[in-house]
C-alpha cells in the first residue's frame, strides 16, 4: 500500500498542488482548521486535506463554493501560477521536497499567521507602528545590515505609544 501512495505522489499535477497550496493559505489566513472548512462545505477533513496536498483535484463547482466561503474570487486560487510555471521552465524552481521549498512554506506560514494577527489589531496607531517596524527591518536586511545588532532607528512621531516603546 505504501508503494501506491508514493506512485500517486510522484504523479501529482502541478496545478492541483498549486491550487491546494492557495486553499491552505486562505484557510490559515482565516484562522480555520481543516475540520472547520470541511464541515462548512459538507466534506470530511480528509477530503479537504487531499485537496490541500494536491492529491485530489478540486472541481470547478467546489472551487466556486470555496471562493464564496472565503469571500474571494475564484481567480485567487490561480494567482501566481503562471510566474511559477515560467520559473520552473527556466530551471529556477527547486526540486519537489527540496530544503528551499520547505523553507518557503514555513515563511509563507509565518507570513499568513502574521497577517491574521495584524488584521485583528484595531488600533490604527499600533498598526502603523508595526507596519513601520516591519518596513525598517526589511530595509535593514536589504542594505545588508544585521537587524539583531542594529541600533534603533530614530522615531518619527507616530504617537505616544511608539515613543514609549510599547510591547512588540
Amino acid at each position: 500500500m505504501k508503494r501506491r501512495g508514493r506512485e500517486k505522489k510522484e504523479g501529482l499535477n502541478e496545478v492541483d498542488v498549486f491550487v491546494g497550496q492557495r486553499l491552505r493559505e486562505l484557510r490559515m489566513l482565516a484562522g480555520l482548521s481543516q475540520s472547520d472548512v470541511a464541515a462548512a462545505l459538507g466534506l470530511t477533513f480528509q477530503q479537504l486535506q487531499k485537496y490541500e496536498r494536491g492529491f485530489n483535484r478540486v472541481s470547478s463547482s467546489r472551487l466556486f463554493k470555496l471562493g464564496q466561503f472565503f469571500r474571494v474570487p475564484v481567480s485567487v486560487f490561480f494567482e501566481g501560477l503562471e510566474n511559477r510555471q515560467q520559473a520552473a521552465e527556466g530551471g529556477e524552481m527547486p526540486a519537489a521536497g527540496g530544503g528551499e521549498e520547505q523553507e518557503n512554506t514555513l515563511q509563507s506560514r509565518e507570513a499568513l499567521m502574521l497577517a491574521r494577527y495584524f488584521q485583528s489589531i484595531r488600533d490604527p496607531q499600533i498598526r502603523a507602528a508595526i507596519r513601520e517596524l516591519a518596513e525598517r527591518c526589511a530595509e535593514q536586511q536589504a542594505d545588508g545590515t544585521a537587524v539583531s545588532g542594529a541600533a534603533p532607528a530614530p522615531k518619527r512621531g507616530r504617537g505616544r505609544r511608539a515613543e514609549q516603546g510599547g510591547h512588540a
